[in-house]
């Protein structure tokens, strides 16, 4: 029984070798169980009904493998060749595209300049040419100011009455 029962816990645990494993199915494959084992009959006999049970057999069908055509063959050798090339060109240090000996390179509508000092005075001018356009964008806002200013309905009342003081003591 103290042999059945560290089987029994051994196997739960899935520690249990195949032959212990053997010695459980046959004790619960007999008639002479104890009746603290009886909950575990059922168990055992679902897994020898189960081993009975055979699965159908699947045939996969063979995958016939089709040599592709010559023409195709050509096609794909000399597609994968000019990749190829392309790439080495792409990489190559001859490229035209690829100047290596100029740190400094600024591509101005679609020309390149890689003399520096040319490129400072573009990027100059340019830059005057925004600020120019910057300050005539402020104009209409320093105009409405002064206006704003001019027709400041306090300054206006103030100058009126001043001139007024002004005209009551000249004018006794």
């Amino acid at each position: 029984m103290n042999d059945i029962d560290n089987l029994l816990e051994k196997y739960f645990n899935a520690i249990s070798s195949t032959e212990e494993e053997k010695k459980l199915k046959s004790y619960f494959n007999e008639t002479g169980i104890l009746p603290e084992h009886e909950i575990y009959k059922p168990l055992f006999a679902v897994f020898d009904s189960e081993r009975q049970i055979k699965a159908p057999k699947i045939t996969l069908p063979e995958k016939k493998t089709k040599r592709l055509s010559f023409t195709r063959r050509a096609i794909i050798w000399i597609a994968g060749s000019a990749a190829v090339t392309l790439l080495a060109i792409t990489l190559s240090p001859l490229n035209p595209l690829q100047d290596q000996n100029t740190e400094y390179v600024v591509i101005v509508n679609g020309k390149k300049i890689s003399n520096q000092h040319k490129a400072r005075q573009y990027a100059e001018n340019m830059f005057g040419e925004a600020e120019k356009i910057v300050e005539n964008s402020y104009q209409p806002f320093r105009e409405a100011a002064n206006m704003k200013e001019e027709l400041n309905a306090r300054k206006i009342l103030r100058e009126t009455a001043q001139k007024i003081e002004d005209i009551k003591t000249n004018n006794p």
